[in-house]
């Protein structure tokens, strides 16, 4: 099972780097904004994911919705990530970006069960400041887990996006820069064990402090890096979606 898996390897690696912490948390307000579409068809896997975009060339499958933290809200620009994604894909609609700074996995997750959606593709960034807070492995695992299995429950396709790099410095020290890399370790399994599209945006080239803002988040180069490997993960999904399936803006 994964979560005894998680359990095995948070242990071996704390007791590498010498340290850790349960933590709690992240903290912010949580703002939803969005339009309804007809809901679409439920897919159960990747491979359905992607065989029900084939199918069908209803516009209401080429929609997409965003939940994230401030790196996924933010890059230090007038040009959101979000705005930056519906360039880069004109072909798709960005229905609704839910992105909030201090939104971590742990404040999202309890209320996310409640919260209205109306996109066919449901984009997933949280889950990095639990990884500098060292939360719960086994916590962060279900909470994914419960996240996924909504979406899925309805009839929507959950894209994880895998965490951004940070430097140490600022607010992070090294072990919580290494934190950042087991939790998105455990990430990438839990998209292959559950089948769910990862953007993995760890593999995404990355310069160090040259990148970042204030050590943490992506500048405007960097997080264009980031949209654009979200954006090609997001091609495997909608070939069905092209430009005239959506009306003129």
């Amino acid at each position: 099972m994964i979560p005894v898996l998680a359990a095995v390897l948070l242990t071996a690696f704390l007791a590498g780097c010498g340290g850790g912490g349960d933590g709690g948390g992240g903290n912010g307000a949580f703002a939803t904004v969005g339009q309804d579409t007809a809901k679409p068809d439920a897919g159960s896997s990747k491979g359905q994911d992607a065989a029900t975009s084939r199918k069908s060339a209803d516009a209401s499958l080429c929609t997409v919705e965003i939940y994230g933290d401030s790196i996924m809200a933010s890059n230090g620009s007038a040009v959101s990530p979000a705005t930056t994604l519906q360039l880069f894909r004109p072909n798709l609609l960005v229905v609704a970006d839910h992105s909030v700074g201090g939104m971590s996995l742990g404040v999202l997750a309890p209320v996310f069960p409640g919260l209205a959606r109306s996109a066919h593709y449901v984009i997933i960034e949280n889950g990095v400041i639990d990884a500098w807070q060292g939360r719960n492995i086994n916590t962060v695992i279900g909470e994914y887990y419960a996240i996924i299995q909504k979406v899925r429950d309805e009839g929507r396709i959950p894209v994880l996006t895998g965490f951004s790099r940070q430097s140490r410095g600022g607010e992070l020290n090294s072990f919580q820069v290494q934190l950042r890399d087991f939790y998105d370790a455990i990430l990438q399994a839990i998209a292959t064990n559950t089948n769910t599209t990862f953007a993995d945006w760890g593999q995404v080239p990355f310069f160090g402090a040259w990148d970042l803002l204030d050590f943490v988040h992506p500048n405007k180069n960097y997080s264009d890096r980031l949209i654009f490997k979200l954006a090609l993960t997001l091609d495997t999904l909608t070939t069905s979606c092209t430009d005239t399936l959506l009306p003129p803006a």
